[in-house]
């Protein structure tokens, strides 16, 4: 079982989070240097330095006598205070911030991750980046023909697993299930068969398939803009301020 971690933030304690979110939040910026962390089996609570090679700083506050030490100036409780239990999240989100290189990173590091969450800035710094493939994939078609198109399917094919985890992660930011993304792939099988068994039925009843089948088309269409335009809400939205189902 991966060791948990608590972390000082705004004169309380947030957590308990695992090496990898701590890790996360260094490279964010969140937990620095002289941040005060605990984890159980340690006495008292220590500056990150100690435990995650940062230079030495002065000694933390004494520790209560059992459970988790609260910090300077606040009791913890727990669940007292907004965030807690969250990955990387204080009041005002769950996941941590990126930048563009780090959300491309992070979002290739985490290749095929669907568990966690990641924040807004994380999933469009990445959608920008895969936007940006697309339109120089777009060049290299144009202009170098068949070999471009063959590059340009290969960046598209490299890019697609994980675009598709940050986006469940981003899902699970806002408290909504990964399945938003997996039930909609799931309803092309189904939705591809009726406009199939349309055509059959409508041609042996002596009618036009090919109407039947524009007609069933038309609907998915606009079933798929209602999807795309709910997806889209979703990703701008802000995540869960503090833990959730996902983490």
């Amino acid at each position: 079982m991966a060791k948990a971690w608590h972390y000082a933030w705004a004169g309380k304690s947030e957590g308990p989070v695992d090496e990898l979110v701590i890790r996360d939040l260094i490279r964010a910026g969140r937990v620095k240097a002289d941040t005060l962390v605990w984890s159980g089996g340690m006495a008292n609570w220590d500056r990150a330095d100690r435990h995650f090679a940062f230079a030495p700083q002065p000694l933390a506050p004494a520790a209560p006598p059992a459970g988790p030490p609260a910090m300077p100036g606040a009791a913890y409780p727990g669940a007292g205070y907004p965030g807690a239990g969250s990955h990387g999240a204080g009041a005002s989100g769950a996941a941590p911030a990126r930048s563009f290189i780090e959300a491309i990173k992070v979002c290739f590091q985490k290749y095929v991750t669907f568990r966690g969450r990641a924040s807004r800035s994380e999933y469009w710094w990445f959608f920008l980046f895969c936007l940006l493939l697309g339109f120089v994939g777009g060049i290299l078609e144009t202009t170098m023909g068949r070999d471009g198109a063959v590059l340009s399917g290969l960046v598209s094919l490299a890019t697609f697993l994980p675009s598709l985890s940050v986006t469940v992660r981003r899902l699970h930011d806002t408290d909504r299930s990964g399945w938003w993304v997996g039930g909609f792939y799931l309803a092309l099988i189904p939705a591809g068969l009726m406009i199939g068994l349309l055509g059959v039925a409508t041609q042996a009843a002596g009618g036009t398939p090919e109407a039947a089948a524009l007609a069933v088309f038309g609907l998915m269409s606009l079933l798929g803009l209602g999807y795309m335009i709910a997806m889209f809400v979703f990703m701008c939205s802000r995540g869960t301020p503090g833990p959730n189902r996902f983490g």
